[in-house]
């Protein structure tokens, strides 16, 4: 029973968010896209869930950058995904609406 809940533990640790995108005051921005970049290849982008926040899993070949979008704000520069986790990326609001 104990390795049990060991297990589950390491599994609901390792699926936690690894990035985190907020607003300029530190707000989660939910539904946002946030795509995992590598030399010559883009995965699939992922959308953030209510707290602001998706697990991108490093997969081969290595993931080197991931960016954050969303309607109504200016798209993120390209984010190092070597820094350490989680990651915040932060969304400034769009001049035109």
């Amino acid at each position: 029973m104990k390795a049990l809940c060991c297990l589950l533990t390491s599994l609901l640790t390792a699926c936690a968010p690894n990035i985190l995108v907020v607003d300029e005051a530190g707000s989660p921005v939910p539904d946002a896209t946030v795509v995992p970049l590598s030399r010559g290849f883009s995965w699939p982008s992922k959308r953030t869930g209510n707290d602001g926040g998706v697990f991108i899993h490093q997969d081969i070949p290595t993931i080197e950058n991931v960016r954050a979008y969303k309607t109504g704000y200016q798209p993120s520069e390209m984010v190092n995904y070597d820094l350490p986790k989680p990651i915040t990326i932060v969304l400034q609001k769009s001049d035109r609406e």
